[in-house]
Order: structure tokens, then C-alpha cells, then sequence
């Protein structure tokens, strides 16, 4: 999602004590009362989210509309940097005492672990089993969403929230520096390489990515795509997740050490520095002309529109196979909406959440973010939109393509950690059969 937080998306919330956790369930079936349909369309609605600019400039655009609409109704919207520090703390704190109506988070609670526990499930996946949030079955305007978009937010046949989009990462590359050295979007490894070597030797800087001030995690949009391109379509039962999880896959794959060796390979072609180079700077510096490609995700596109409204964008996926059609975009789902069960003004919500669904609203939030739509139908005419042309909306989920990291495996199968090994192979340090032993001998299914 754009803005800070989403810098450590791939991160997974922590759990919350055991106080907080039991105090979050007495509230959900204990509370005052709050969650009555029969509250009047009146008073203070207060939606929490993070600090992401684009989304937050569209729900504020959308809360604008939804008070002409409802002008007893007065939207609070109150956001907090860092999903995983401020912002998580804004969110635990207003679940467990009930002051919210409306709250958010990424990533969503499918897939669960195979077998779900209170230490390997992520805090929103256990207040989603424990019955925290309200469930919109029965809702009009939950029809509008794809029965993609409602299963992640579904347990035991109840759907606990809307996912309001999915992001693609891949590359983004400059039309006009793709013209001038003759390029065009490469659909296999081979050519990915050679197009690579000629813009080396006119001394452009190929690609382009910043890790200062997140860390190795940023290294995601090399090996998310490669482990999607390389060793996803060989999965056992099409499916890499449910595969590791299950042991029917390995850390030790053939396929992962390929993709290993090529983020090496690919990881020469970074600007100087990148380690160093902060994160914040990405979409700026790509828009004025600092690397011919940008790797990245597609929230960043309405930042670099601003940095630059003349530079023209295109996409790809980042091409880790010769056959060219293993590589396919890499999605993840972002921004869910759920109501609280012990929501102040559940009735006021469940509105919002109908008028944040209409068309003509969730059409403006797709071109304002950039996010591709989870809902059926529509026109988007976005910045994101154009410059993926034929991607957007296109490719291989993540809850597919990527394993379950959780908090409660070994250390370097806990999502905080997993990344660095990844650095070590770039650097040399490590080769990936090391890395590839230390995930497996950590790895604990879940």
C-alpha cells in the first residue's frame, strides 16, 4: 500500500499479549451494546487506517461524499505510520476497547495455516476466528466484490470484510529510455539479460531499488517474482504455499535454488548503493530518470505520476523463466475494511461500507490508488491502470506463489528474518544450498 507502512508489507502483526487477546474476545461478546443495528444514521463514525497517502486522499475523498449524503453522520478518519508499529498499536488499542467502527488492515485472513494455532495465526486472522469483526453475509453490496475477493475475508461460511484491491509488483519501466536503446518488455530470462547488458553499456542504470530504512525485505521484488516465475509453476498440486506447508515441497528445491542464483545474477544490475539508497526515494528518483526500470509495486505508481506527470510507464512481469508463460505478474491483496461486532455505530458503518461499494465511489478509489479492483465490472481510467495496460488486475496471488511465514517458526522461517538470508546470497556470504539448509532445518509446518 503506498505510503510508509507498506514498506514492510511482507511482515506479518505480531501477536498480541495474552491480556490484550483475552480482553479483545470479552469485549466482542461482553460489549455495551454498541454493535446494534438499531443505532441511528447519527453521530461520529471513526474509520482507523495507515498512512498511505493515495488511499487515505481517496477515503477522505469518499467520507467528503458520504457526509453530503448523510449529513448527521460526521466521519472521523484517523491513520498512524508503520503497519507494524504505530499504526498496529492504533489498531489493537481500538479493537480491544471498541472505539472504532471501521477498521483496516493487510494482509487478509485467508489463507489460514494448515493448521491454524494461536501462535502461528497473525492477530487478524485470530480475531476473524474468534468472531471480533462483524459478518456482512446477507449485505446487498458485498455482491459487487468477486468471490475471490470475499473468500479471503471468509471463515466457516461468514465474511468478516472487504478486500479492497490487489497490488502487482514487477517492473516499471521508462517508455522513453525503452525507445531510445530500441528495447522492448521482455518475456524470458535470456532476453531479460540482454537487455540488461545494453543498457549497462550505455552507461544507464538498469534498475532500481532502494533498501535503506527497511532492510532486506525490499529485496522482495526480486525474489517474490523469481520464486513465482521459477519455482511456482512446479509446485506440487499447483499451489507453493499449501505445498511447503504441507512438506510435499522442500526449502531444498532445485527450482529455489535457480531462482537464488538468479537474484544474484540480477541483483548486479542495481543502482550502487542500493542497500543504502532509502526507500522513501524509489518513486522520485525513478521519475526523474535515474535507472531505466524501477522494481517495485503498483502502489508506488501515483507517486511517480506526481514526481513526473509527463514520464510515460510501462510494466512487465519481472522474467525469471525462459518460457515465457511461467511469468506472470505477482499480486497480493491489500487494504481490507472490517466493522467491528462492538462497533459504536455498527449501523453507520455497515452505510459507509454500502457507499464506499457503489460504483461511481469505488470506481473514484481505484483511480485515486491505483490498485486494481476486486470488484466485478467497472472502467478505470488510473495512472496504474494505463501504464500496466493489458497486467492490470493480471497474475499469480500471492497466497499461492508464497509461503506462510509465521512468527512462532524457526528463526529464519519467521518473517522478520527470512529476508536477510536472501541479502547473504547476494552478497556472497552465504551460497543458496546454505540458505536453503537453514530454511529447511528451520522450517516448522504450520
Amino acid at each position: 500500500m503506498p505510503g510508509t507502512p507498506r514498506r514492510r508489507r511482507t511482515r506479518r502483526l505480531t501477536a498480541c499479549s495474552a491480556v490484550a487477546a483475552m480482553a479483545l474476545l470479552t469485549a466482542a461478546a461482553c460489549g455495551s451494546g454498541g454493535g446494534s443495528s438499531s443505532s441511528s444514521a447519527s453521530g461520529t463514525l471513526k474509520i482507523i487506517t495507515w498512512d498511505n497517502p493515495p488511499a487515505v486522499s481517496a477515503i477522505k475523498a469518499i467520507d467528503t461524499a458520504f457526509h453530503k449524503k448523510y449529513p448527521n453522520i460526521t466521519v472521523d478518519l484517523q491513520t498512524a505510520a508503520d503497519i507494524t508499529g504505530p499504526y498496529q498499536t492504533m489498531l489493537e488499542t481500538d479493537v480491544d476497547a471498541s472505539s472504532a467502527d471501521i477498521v483496516s488492515w493487510y494482509p487478509p485472513a485467508q489463507p489460514l495455516p494448515l493448521k491454524p494455532t494461536r501462535s502461528n495465526m497473525t492477530t487478524w486472522q485470530f480475531w476473524t476466528t474468534n468472531h471480533v469483526f462483524e459478518p456482512l453475509n446477507g449485505q446487498s453490496w458485498l455482491n459487487n466484490y468477486t468471490s475471490s475477493a470475499d473468500s479471503a475475508e471468509t471463515y466457516n461460511g461468514k465474511t468478516y470484510g472487504v478486500v479492497t484491491g490487489a497490488y502487482q509488483e514487477g517492473v516499471f519501466y521508462n517508455k522513453a529510455t525503452f525507445a531510445t536503446y530500441h528495447l522492448a518488455p521482455p518475456t524470458t530470462y535470456t532476453q531479460f539479460l540482454t537487455e540488461l547488458n545494453t543498457l549497462k553499456s550505455h552507461n544507464v542504470t538498469p534498475m532500481y531499488v532502494g533498501l535503506g530504512g527497511v532492510g532486506p525485505v525490499y529485496l522482495q521484488f526480486l525474489y517474490n517474482e523469481l520464486i513465482a516465475s521459477v519455482w511456482y509453476p512446479h509446485a506440487p498440486g499447483g499451489n507453493l504455499q499449501t505445498a511447503l506447508a504441507s512438506g510435499s515441497a522442500k526449502w531444498t528445491d532445485a527450482h529455489f535454488t535457480t531462482a537464488m542464483t538468479e537474484e544474484k545474477t540480477l541483483a548486479k544490475y542495481l543502482e550502487p548503493n542500493y542497500a543504502g539508497v532509502p526507500w522513501e526515494s524509489m518513486p522520485g528518483n525513478f521519475a526523474k530518470g535515474d535507472a531505466a526500470m524501477l522494481l517495485d509495486g503498483s502502489w508506488d505508481l501515483p507517486a511517480i505520476q506526481q514526481a513526473n506527470p509527463k514520464i510515460r510507464v510501462g510494466y512487465f512481469p519481472l522474467p525469471g523463466s525462459n518460457t515465457a508463460a511461467d511469468n506472470q505478474a505477482f499480486n497480493q491483496d491489500n487494504l481490507t475494511f472490517s466493522v467491528l461486532k462492538t462497533a459504536p455505530d455498527q449501523a453507520a458503518a455497515l452505510k459507509w461500507m454500502a457507499f464506499f461499494s457503489s460504483k461511481p465511489e469505488y470506481q473514484q478509489y481505484v483511480n485515486m490508488t491505483g490498485i486494481s479492483p476486486s470488484e466485478t465490472g467497472g472502467t478505470y481510467n488510473s495512472f496504474a491502470a494505463t501504464s500496466m495496460g493489458s497486467w492490470f488486475g493480471k497474475g499469480v496471488n500471492a497466497t499461492a506463489a508464497y509461503p506462510i511465514l509465521s512468527p512462532s517458526d524457526g528463526y529464519w522461517d519467521q518473517p522478520n528474518y527470512w529476508p536477510e538470508l536472501q541479502q547473504d546470497v547476494i552478497n556472497g556470504s552465504k551460497t543458496p544450498a546454505q540458505v536453503e539448509a537453514l530454511y529447511q532445518s528451520n522450517w516448522t509446518k504450520s
